[in-house]
């Protein structure tokens, strides 16, 4: 059974490395697993949507070897692109308050890059200035964990687990009662080091505003979904504030890559019927249980994962 896909065509989600080995086929399992994709995105069976983190990781690269890659990936999309997780977390808000069904539109859009030079060149800015917040933003995290080793006991590690859930939710909440309280909207900035990052959750309040049109009484309605069920019925946000979570308990140091692979799995964990990611990353989410909870198949770059993929992709 697929999700809410193209056509019933099966939605994958490629990992950077994935489309890096699809392109160079270093061993005869990539050119057979290329040949397959390949095959089936032509009797159209599959479409691998692109996305903001296949942009901010293939603009690393020189231009000549981003160019082939971008296109490559764009070969397979049939043209969708994951809208970014602001976007999408609006409207899964939006569809959950008045109860209206989800699509594809929900979580994917069509777009082309007529000058793809000039987006490149736009993108590696903002790229360094995403890498840079990045690595600010959890500097001091960083080296508490560093200096903490101390492990704790399981029961322990779950309620920390929740605790740190349940602080982000209470973010939002605060900040949702204070916009009803004064009726007035602004983005604030959150500072880091030099840089101002626009608030995440001044943004949901704003795009549910002036996108969505919710009124007061929507925004009461949203206040009590919070304050009852959390984040729990709004996947982009359980699946991020659950796998930093995650991440903090185990007192994992953050890096930039970090935040590129759970901007990814936030967004497309809900609508993939296969992601793909690296072997940390399957670990959490297998841990967390939410490939169960979102009835993905998630696969890494180890051989056996390939050789599984490889058998099922056949098979549809």
């Amino acid at each position: 059974m697929r999700k809410l896909n193209s056509n019933d065509k099966l939605c994958i989600y490629l990992d950077q490395y994935v489309v890096s080995n699809l392109i160079e086929c270093p061993n005869k399992l990539w050119s057979d697993i290329k040949r397959l994709l390949e095959d089936k995105h032509q009797n159209d069976k599959i479409y691998c949507p692109l996305s903001t983190p296949h942009f901010l990781e293939t603009v690393k690269k020189r231009f000549e070897n981003a160019k082939i890659h971008d296109e490559y990936f764009r070969s397979l999309s049939d043209g969708f692109l994951f809208k970014e997780e602001p976007f999408i977390t609006s409207q899964l808000i939006s569809s959950l308050i008045r109860k209206n069904n989800k699509t594809i539109n929900t979580y994917l859009n069509k777009r082309e890059l007529k000058n793809i030079d000039s987006f490149y060149e736009s993108l590696n800015k903002k790229n360094k200035i995403f890498d840079e917040g990045v690595n600010l933003a959890t500097d001091f995290t960083n080296q508490i964990r560093k200096n903490s080793n101390n492990k704790i006991e399981k029961k322990l590690e779950n309620t920390l687990f929740e605790t740190i859930k349940a602080i982000n939710v209470q973010k939002f909440v605060e900040r949702l009662e204070e916009y009803l309280a004064k009726g007035e909207m602004r983005i604030r900035p959150d500072k880091i080091g030099s840089f101002s990052f626009p608030n995440w959750i001044d943004q949901l309040l704003y795009q549910l505003t002036e996108k969505h049109r919710f009124n007061e009484k929507l925004f009461k309605e949203l206040l009590s979904e919070m304050k009852t069920n959390g984040f729990k019925n709004i996947p982009t946000l359980n699946i991020r504030f659950s796998i930093f979570a995650y991440i903090t308990v185990k007192k994992k140091q953050e890096i930039v890559s970090d935040h590129i692979d759970v901007m990814r799995i936030s967004n497309g964990l809900v609508i993939a019927d296969i992601l793909f990611t690296d072997k940390k990353r399957k670990y959490e989410i297998q841990e967390l249980k939410l490939d169960k909870e979102y009835k993905s198949r998630i696969y890494c770059g180890v051989e056996s994962d390939l050789l599984e993929f490889k058998d099922y992709i056949e098979k549809i």
